[in-house]
Formats: structure tokens, C-alpha cells, sequence
């Protein structure tokens, strides 16, 4: 049972769109890349409960919690009568090695140890559970999920689970009996309630940009050009061909103005400039008219979300 679903990350959703209309330096595309195959990772193991008996659980997604002025996220926190497992997912791939408490590339570069991460998380999670009157023994690991993972010279005591050791874990989990528990339920959903939605950490690595200096135009749903031409009532991409609705994009386009420039109103003018597109001004304004708010009379006219 899903108390808290997993969302696409901001700083992920942030950098979608600020991708084709500014240029990234190699470090930012590395690292937008890092973390997508994080995201990836995290999905995937949702998948793997979501489609077995531990889907009964009581599942938390991406939790961000603070606990005495210390922040810290959590990837998933599974909820069983007795126990309440703790995963850090990691999408790691390739060969690594330890060497007593550090972690390496093959290569021989040094690598956060994440077991670091798992305790502090582990730490900072009990004392805030037994605040809420949340009194379960926690169960710790972190999860590699990418097949092609391989580590060196571990102990069989970290709390480690192997891509090889995935389907016992996912096993073990469904294994659980998990009746119906108000009361579970309840604490579930009181820990869920103290989840940070504007911690800093969101903001992390999206780049700074002003809205003059974006690249205007509609962006392909598929490709992500901004090669967008209008034909009628239909949206074509030059580059890739995708055919769109003309007001599903153009709605979509409005969404990522606002997301990106938050502080500029949705106006036919605004509107216009972002989305570049040969539309007459009245179209697009019953198109805005349909799906928003109107506010205001005549020239200070804008629009907001319904």
C-alpha cells in the first residue's frame, strides 16, 4: 500500500527543461546524467515491490525529514507490522572494491562509502520515529539494483544487497504477513506528513539561468527540440515528426513557462514570446481562457491555474 508515492525529482524536472534551451557545460550533463540513472534506479525497485507480495507493505518514496536541524532523505521506507525496512538505492555500475572503510572504482578513485549515508540516515530516522510515537526496530541496507554491479572484497557483514541477492530480498519482503493495521496506517501517514517539500537539497545543480537568456519555442513531447512548427490544428516537429494536438502543447508549453519563470504572469504577450509560434493572438487566448482563470480587464488581463 502506497502512503507516499515516488515523484520525479524538481532539480531532475528543472534541468528537462532547461536543456534544449540553454547550453549545459560537460560537468552539468554528467551530473544530470548521474542523477537520471538514480532516478532510474529508484524506479526500478519500486517496480520489483510493486509487482510482489511486499506491495502489502506500507510504502514511503522519497521521503526528505529533518531531524534537529539535520536533513536527510530516504529512498524508501517499506512499513511491516514489526519491523520497518530502510533502503538506500543505489544504480551503481561497473567493477569497485573495498579497501577497510573506503570504497574505489576498479581504477583505484575513491568513492563515497555508501554505508556512511545508510547510518546517518539510520541514526537521524529513530530518535524522529520515537518522537511521533513510532516504535519499530529498523532494518537497514542499502540496495544495488543494476545487474551489471559488481563489488570486491566485501564483508558479508555490511548491510549490502547485491543484484544477486535481489530476488531473496524481494522474497524475504513479500514473505511478510501484512494485514490491514489502522494504527500502522495512521503512524505511516503521520511520518509522511513530516516530509520537507522546499528543502535546498531540490535545488541542487540546476543552473542558473534568466529567462532572457532561454532559448524560446515549444519543445517536442518526444524528442525535446525546440523545432516545433504549428500546421493547422497540429503541433509537427521539424526534427522528429511528432505530432501533437496544437492546445495539448501549447497547455504543456505553459506549464514549463511557468514552472521555469514563476514570476512572470501568463499573458497572451508572455505566452506569445515563450511559445513562438505563428498562432493569432485570439486563438491562443480562448485557448488560455478554456483552461485558467481569467484575472483582471482589458491590457492587465492574465491568467492562473483554475
Amino acid at each position: 500500500m502506497e502512503i507516499k508515492a515516488r515523484e520525479i525529482p524538481y532539480n531532475i524536472q528543472m534541468r528537462r527543461l532547461l536543456k534544449p534551451r540553454m547550453p549545459f557545460s560537460e560537468k552539468e550533463l554528467r551530473q544530470l546524467a548521474t542523477d537520471e540513472k538514480g532516478y532510474e534506479g529508484e524506479c526500478y525497485f519500486d517496480g520489483l515491490i510493486l509487482n510482489s507480495g511486499a506491495s502489502s507493505l506500507l510504502q514511503l518514496n522519497d521521503l526528505m525529514l529533518q531531524w534537529n536541524d539535520n536533513v536527510f532523505q530516504i529512498d524508501s521506507l517499506l512499513f511491516s507490522p514489526h519491523k520497518i525496512y530502510l533502503s538506500d538505492i543505489k544504480n551503481y555500475e561497473g567493477e569497485y572494491y573495498i579497501e577497510g572503510d573506503q570504497w574505489f572504482f576498479m581504477s583505484g578513485t575513491e568513492v563515497k562509502n555508501p554505508v556512511h549515508q545508510l547510518q546517518r540516515c539510520e541514526s537521524l530516522l529513530r530518535p524522529l520515529l520515537r518522537s511521533i510515537r513510532i516504535n519499530l526496530p529498523i532494518e537497514a541496507q542499502v540496495v544495488f539494483v543494476h545487474p551489471e554491479f559488481t563489488l570486491f572484497q566485501a564483508n558479508k557483514n555490511l548491510p549490502i544487497i547485491l543484484p544477486t541477492q535481489l530476488n531473496s530480498f524481494i522474497g524475504k519482503l513479500s514473505s511478510v504477513s501484512m494485514k490491514f493495521n489502522p494504527t500502522l496506517i495512521e503512524a505511516a501517514k503521520k511520518l509522511a506528513a513530516l516530509h520537507v517539500k522546499d528543502s535546498p537539497y531540490y535545488k541542487r545543480h540546476i543552473p542558473n539561468y534568466s529567462y532572457e537568456t532561454l532559448k524560446k519555442g515549444v519543445a517536442c513531447k518526444s524528442c525535446r527540440s525546440l523545432t516545433v512548427q504549428l500546421d493547422g490544428q497540429k503541433l509537427i516537429c521539424d526534427l522528429c515528426g511528432y505530432t501533437e494536438d496544437s492546445s495539448s502543447g501549447i497547455l504543456r508549453s505553459v506549464g514549463e513557462f511557468k514552472m521555469l519563470c514563476p514570476e512572470r504572469l501568463i499573458t497572451v504577450t508572455n505566452i506569445m514570446d515563450w511559445i513562438r509560434l505563428n498562432i493569432n493572438r485570439n486563438r491562443l487566448a480562448r485557448i488560455l481562457k478554456q483552461n485558467f482563470e481569467m484575472v483582471g480587464k482589458g491590457k492587465n488581463v492574465y491568467y492562473r491555474q483554475l
